[in-house]
């Protein structure tokens, strides 16, 4: 049979039905196999996974990166402990936490503060997988005379007299200290804790045991955790004075309420970043004042070394005398089954295996967009290790074709911000404070008597006749007994803080999509969708179409 077919023009031709046929077969081979991003027939198992929300805004990220390929991940926030416990009551196939399963553990008077993790997780084995850097920093909201403070200094032991309820107000000598520049306001402070089992709660509280183990052991006595020393906890116990709020995502929408002027909380740098908050420099060994960002961590966590079970071990981070580190610095584990037992199985694997290979190589490009840091090779590597050990997951490559921006060579960070001191009892500051470089952000460059940034950076140069403690007493002498307590050499020191308003984070412009399979344009998708329908609806429609053509000729 043959049909006519008229055009705009009038024009005629004949067309055969083995043409409309030929459409219909055309358009189902585009949908199918030509447009990318539509998931083959036999799509990958779904795994499910559960824990942090430290390294959330990360997992997500690349959970939707992998959703293109055909691969389904479900991941809930539920905190560490949660997704721990989820882990061994078989909810899960893999947890996320910064904390590993934890032994029992009992105070001097027997009460139990640490269930036995353990061994409840014992029938499915399991092994610790790095998979994002980042810092737990000091997300505050201050406002003195309607305008926000961003450049706020805070010590080690700041931060504990902050979250021990022994410092209660802005002004207070500690604080006043290192902030020179800043007119504290006498307004109480909101210290905001998290109230679910938290990995985030677990760093802060191994950060203080380790540097301020005196106020640390003081506070835990006062709430009835009686251990000397005290050990690191992921329930953090309320104080007077404490605001209670549940996830990561919860203390950070609290602090950056309007109403919520005089809080602080201690987060996952990257949920500070998101809502457009400031965070405080936070002074490290060398007696300078950093921020968590990628450069500042990633150099921080050089220091860090492996206990035997896999698990990080951060005394040394925290020790770092790289005077550009930000000290509270580690990464998150991704606890990986190493068998099929229930609910695990080879298939689970397979997604598994690949999820991870994408996110320890290309993902980690977009760690630092996220308010992380990628991986360094040494941490990659370990992740390769674990993943060959998930029963059914695929041979990871060789290092040198991860495209981890640490490892290809697109990761070239500049040193991080980091603030002159100035130590108690010096009259003037003289010659050069240290500079710092690098392709973005301001930096501080030589800090002179009365000078300023030489940098271009947001901050003044130190005054020439700062000299905090000289001219407060009170604030030498409870600093002075801050530093015996707690044995931190840098509790005397002070700084002219730099604004970082206008701090751009470094290298954020030159991130680079992925190189393996590059995420699909929504283009595409579109095309996808239209190609299917013509599949579907266009060759009836048209043959409709000629044979009222037809009928008229």
């Amino acid at each position: 049979m043959r049909v006519v077919l008229t055009g705009w023009s009038g024009a005629r031709t004949r067309v055969s039905s083995r043409f409309v046929q030929g459409i219909g077969a055309f358009a189902l081979f585009i949908a199918t196999f030509v447009v990318p991003g539509i998931p083959a027939a036999h799509a990958a198992t779904s795994i499910v996974g559960a824990g942090s929300t430290w390294s959330q805004i990360a997992v997500d990220q690349w959970r939707a990166d992998v959703s293109r390929q055909g691969l389904d991940v479900n991941y809930q926030g539920v905190g560490s402990t949660s997704g721990r416990v989820f882990y061994y009551q078989d909810q899960v196939d893999f947890a996320v936490s910064e904390i590993p399963f934890q032994a029992q553990v009992k105070d001097d008077q027997g009460n139990i503060i640490y269930y036995d993790e353990v061994s409840r997780a014992a029938h499915r084995p399991y092994a610790y997988m790095p998979i994002v850097a980042g810092g737990t920093s000091f997300m505050y909201h201050l406002e003195v005379n309607g305008k926000r403070v961003t450049n706020l200094n805070l010590s080690s032991v700041a931060v504990a007299d902050i979250f021990t309820g022994v410092t209660t107000f802005w002004d207070d000598p500690v604080i006043k200290a290192t902030n020179p520049t800043i007119s504290l306001p006498h307004l109480a402070i909101r210290p905001v804790i998290r109230s679910d089992g938290s990995g985030t709660s677990a760093q802060f509280t191994a950060y203080m045991a380790s540097q301020t183990p005196s106020i640390w052991t003081a506070f835990c006595a006062k709430v009835a955790i009686h251990l000397n020393p005290c050990p690191s906890t992921s329930l953090y116990p309320p104080f007077q004075g404490s605001i209670a709020q549940q996830y990561s995502d919860g203390v950070a929408g609290y602090v950056a309420s309007s109403f919520a002027n005089g809080a602080i909380t201690y987060v996952e740098y990257g949920y500070a970043k998101q809502r457009g908050f400031p965070v405080a420099y936070l002074q490290n060994k060398s007696g300078y004042f950093a921020q968590p960002v990628a450069a500042a961590v990633s150099l921080a966590l050089k220091a860090a070394t492996f206990n035997a079970d896999g698990t990080q071990n951060l005394v040394s981070v925290y020790n770092n005398p790289d005077k550009r580190v930000y000290p509270m610095s580690s990464y998150s584990y991704m606890i990986v089954p190493t068998t099929t037992a229930t609910p695990f199985n080879a298939a689970k694997g397979a997604t598994l295996g690949q999820f991870i290979l994408y996110f320890v190589c290309a993902g980690q490009q977009k760690a630092e967009q996220l308010g992380y840091a990628p991986l360094p090779p040494n941490l990659v590597q370990a992740a390769f290790s674990v993943e060959q050990k998930i029963p059914g997951a695929p041979k990871p490559p060789a290092i040198s074709n991860c495209h981890n921006p640490t490892i290809d060579g697109t990761y070239e960070p500049p040193a991080p911000i980091a603030v002159a001191v100035i130590p108690v009892g010096a009259g003037s500051v003289s010659g050069s404070a240290g500079t710092s470089s690098g392709s973005s952000g301001p930096a501080v460059g030589s800090a002179s008597p009365g000078g300023s940034s030489q940098a271009g950076g947001a901050g003044g140069g130190a005054s020439g006749t700062s000299n905090v403690a000289a001219g407060n007493p009170a604030a030498k002498a409870k600093a002075a007994a801050k530093a015996q307590a707690s044995g931190d050499p840098n509790a005397l020191s002070t700084a002219a803080g730099a604004d970082p308003s206008s701090e751009t984070v470094s290298n954020l412009a030159s991130i680079a999509l992925p190189k393996g399979k590059a995420p699909v344009p929504l283009l595409f998708y579109i095309a996808a969708g239209l190609a299917a329908l013509l599949a579907v609806f266009g060759p009836p429609i048209l043959a409709l179409w000629l044979r009222r053509s037809s009928s008229r000729q």
